[in-house]
């Protein structure tokens, strides 16, 4: 019997859910989310606010900043210091009337940390244009400019007659049209953790699964790459094509929802944990934190009020912490939007 390329540990998932459940963190309030959104948003603005700027969640890698008070932000933290004051300098500008009526120079100067149209702070501005003016088309079309008519028509993910939002309505917009709704989640969370909207069926809720989830799902173990090849493309950041990287994806959605359905555990706050502990103890620019941190760059303990000890909290049950095969794991090396 030939052993598949990619599996799903479920005792290691369940060892890393009982993790989760020793360290016994509670969130600190995902204030992020608060803060990222303009200080003049009523309810409507926030959504539409939230609807358009999820779509544009994708390649953060190397994106960073150092702000005139002399803050360092970096990845979807200069964006949504970006998006944050192009909402408060233009109130409006994140609804799909404004939207479909701005130019490249408008888009690119909103994306500058400077306001030049000619240095924006994001990569692949053209398709991040390209998406917010289909996204604006649509909703302008079908439901008046308005996401919350939207979600009002639409309020399940899955319904019956195919018209859930995960159904079929969502993929009108090609800001959304990754198979495993990786943005349409982080709207979800964005939304239901702000208290502005949150669908019939939160049990379809899944985690988003971006490169961080990814490379922690990986490193620690819950899933196996059995292919020695693909495992050494991943390591040596090879550029692999969507049938390689699907299934790893879709392997590594399976094992997180196998942790959250055994630890009984929110999707949010899950998301929440392995989303900063990736992007602070594991992260794709340096060796992972395993064994010891000098607690630089860390977004872990605030989000967390965790006095940290000097090394990973995932380490006790990491296959990564103590083999190499595992932790010199990489995400898929791939161009998307999905991610």
């Amino acid at each position: 019997m030939t052993t598949p390329r990619i599996t799903v540990n479920t005792a290691q998932a369940h060892r890393m859910g009982q993790r989760l459940l020793e360290l016994g963190w509670k969130s600190a309030g995902y204030e992020t989310l608060n803060a990222a959104i303009p200080s003049n948003s009523d309810r409507d603005a926030a959504l539409n606010y939230f609807f358009f700027t999820s779509m544009l969640l994708f390649d953060f890698k190397n994106v960073e900043a150092t702000l005139p008070d002399g803050r360092y932000i970096k990845g979807t933290d200069v964006y949504f210091h970006l998006a944050r004051r192009a909402g408060e300098e233009h109130p409006g500008f994140w609804s799909a009337p404004v939207l479909a009526t701005l130019t490249d120079a408008d888009f690119n100067r909103a994306f500058s940390l400077t306001h030049d149209p000619a240095q924006p702070a994001l990569p692949r501005m053209p398709e991040r244009i390209n998406l917010l003016r289909d996204a604006a088309a649509v909703l302008n079309t079908r439901w008046q400019g308005s996401v919350s008519r939207l979600l009002h028509q639409h309020p399940a993910l899955r319904a019956p007659n195919q018209t859930g939002l995960l159904d079929t309505i969502l993929a009108a917009f090609q800001g959304y049209s990754d198979p495993l709704f990786k943005k349409v989640f982080v709207f979800l969370k964005a939304a239901d953790i702000t208290g502005l909207w949150r669908p019939t069926d939160p049990e379809n809720v899944l985690m988003p699964v971006d490169y961080h989830v990814i490379r922690l799902a990986l490193r620690n173990g819950t899933v196996t790459i059995n292919d020695p090849h693909l495992a050494d493309q991943l390591r040596r950041a090879e550029p692999l094509t969507e049938a390689d990287e699907l299934p790893i994806r879709q392997a590594v959605m399976e094992a997180y929802h196998e942790l959250i359905r055994t630890s009984g555990l929110s999707v949010y706050f899950v998301d929440e944990i392995f989303w900063l502990v990736g992007r602070s103890c594991c992260h794709y620019k340096r060796p992972p934190r395993c064994t010891t941190c000098d607690y630089s760059d860390c977004t872990v303990q605030p989000a967390f009020n965790y006095a940290c000890p000097g090394h990973c909290p995932l380490a006790a049950t990491c296959l990564g912490a103590h083999d190499t095969a595992y932790s010199t794991l990489l995400e898929p090396a791939i161009t998307t939007i999905h991610y």
